[in-house]
C-alpha cells in the first residue's frame, strides 16, 4: 500500500510523492519507485498558473518520469504521486 490514513494522519512511502517546477514546459522527475504499472497522478499546485495543460508524457520503470505541458513556456510546479494498482 503506497497511502493509507492512521489516528496520526495521511503518509505516503518515501519516493511515491513530491513536487517538480516546469522549465520550459517540462520536468523530468527521477523516481526509482515507478513500474511498468504505476499510476501516476499529478496536480498542479498554488502560485504560477499553468499556462496549459501538464501532463506525464513518459515513463521509465525503475528510472523515473516526464511531466509535459502543452505550453513550452509553461512555469507551473505539480505535486505528483505514484501509485500500484492492486489485483
Amino acid at each position: 500500500m503506497v497511502a493509507g490514513c492512521d489516528r496520526a494522519g495521511w503518509h505516503v512511502d518515501a519516493g511515491h510523492a513530491g513536487t517538480a517546477t516546469l522549465v520550459l514546459g517540462t520536468v523530468a522527475v527521477a523516481a526509482p519507485a515507478v513500474t511498468a504499472n504505476s499510476l501516476i497522478f499529478i496536480t498542479v499546485q498554488p502560485g504560477a498558473t499553468p499556462l496549459a495543460l501538464p501532463y506525464v508524457s513518459a515513463k521509465t520503470p525503475g528510472t523515473g518520469f516526464t511531466i509535459t505541458s502543452l505550453s513550452l513556456t509553461d512555469t507551473a510546479t505539480v505535486a505528483w504521486w505514484i501509485v500500484e494498482p492492486g489485483g
